[in-house]
């Protein structure tokens, strides 16, 4: 997107031709100008300058201890999560905010957390079957014959101490322009701030810094608009047609704003799968080849413990 924000919508533009409403392939995921588009490495997480005076880097411990009885009995033991009092970890002192002054207590909107890249630095197992992890914000790429998507592979009574391993790499959106120019917009946010609706009447009053605009300055022809004459209500606001509005927005979050790396660290989580869909009451794997039937039993109840470091690289929008 550009950074020149153009003059809004007039007064209720009509609406034919909007199925033909779209963004340009500059647009889409333009990158943002002063070299922005040079990322910053931080090992192999590629930074966008944009983010590198905020960028933060926590490694967490996820843990699971339990015996394969244990998760079968209750599978939500299988996701571990931050206790809710604890989310302070990702929050920080100095790097909540572009430019933000050094505050007393950590900050940090958890719920508009652009994610930059995940990395498994240990992992130290004593489960006696391969597990598959998958991380919140981590698409993964291990992949099982049946279509399972995992973010890691441990497995059976992994012992790695000293990893490096990449997990989620810099998403090419996290260098967006979009990004810069809206920062805290989220999809959540396109329909109600920034415009106002007019109860009974087709149309919105619609911020001129809403990024909406962009995508009408990009759709002149289709929506039939004249943006340059377009008058302004209270130095701030135009009147837009609804339909004009919403198809637009429909578009803005299709195409930009749903494929950013955007997350809510408040709702983080790392959980854990027996591999094939198997159950964890599933004996395979665990009991290959013990015929004994005490034997197998005190396997699956036996206590075990998953312990993984994981590292997180983000910054907050």
């Amino acid at each position: 997107m550009s950074s020149r924000r153009p003059p809004a919508a007039a007064a209720a533009p009509p609406t034919e031709g909007l199925q033909n409403v779209s963004l340009s392939e500059d647009t889409e995921m333009a990158a943002a100008p002063g070299g922005a588009s040079e990322p910053v490495a931080t090992g192999d997480i590629a930074v966008p300058q944009q983010f590198a005076d905020r960028v933060i880097t926590r490694r967490i411990i996820c843990q699971w201890d339990n015996s394969m009885n244990g998760l079968a009995a209750v599978p939500g033991n299988a996701t571990w999560r931050p206790l809710e009092d604890s989310l302070h970890i990702f929050q920080s002192r100095t790097r909540y905010a572009p430019n933000c002054r050094p505050a007393a207590e950590r900050q940090g909107n958890l719920e508009q957390v652009v994610l930059l890249g995940m990395k498994v630095k240990k992992v130290d197992s004593s489960f006696p079957c391969q597990l598959g992890v998958t991380f919140s914000g981590a698409k993964g790429n291990f992949y099982t014959c049946n279509g399972e998507r995992y973010a890691y592979l441990v497995g059976a009574n992994e012992k790695s101490h000293l990893m490096d391993e990449v997990v989620m790499a810099t998403d090419a959106a996290a260098n967006s322009e979009y990004l810069r120019l809206y920062p805290g917009m989220t999809s959540e946010k396109l329909r109600t701030e920034g415009i106002m609706e007019v109860k009974g009447e087709n149309f919105v009053y619609v911020d001129k810094d809403h990024p909406v605009i962009e995508m009408m300055a990009e759709n002149q022809d289709v929506l039939q608009i004249n943006l340059a004459d377009a008058p302004l209500l209270d130095n701030r606001y135009y009147k837009v047609s609804t339909a004009v509005t919403e198809r637009c927005i429909a578009e803005l979050q299709e195409h930009i704003v749903n494929k950013l790396p955007v997350t809510n660290l408040a709702n983080f989580e790392a959980s854990i799968h027996r591999l094939y869909g198997r159950e964890w009451s599933d004996t395979d794997e665990v009991c290959d080849n013990i015929p004994n039937t005490n034997v197998a039993e005190r396997i699956m109840r036996s206590e075990r413990r998953l312990n993984l470091v994981l590292e997180v690289t983000y910054a907050f929008m």
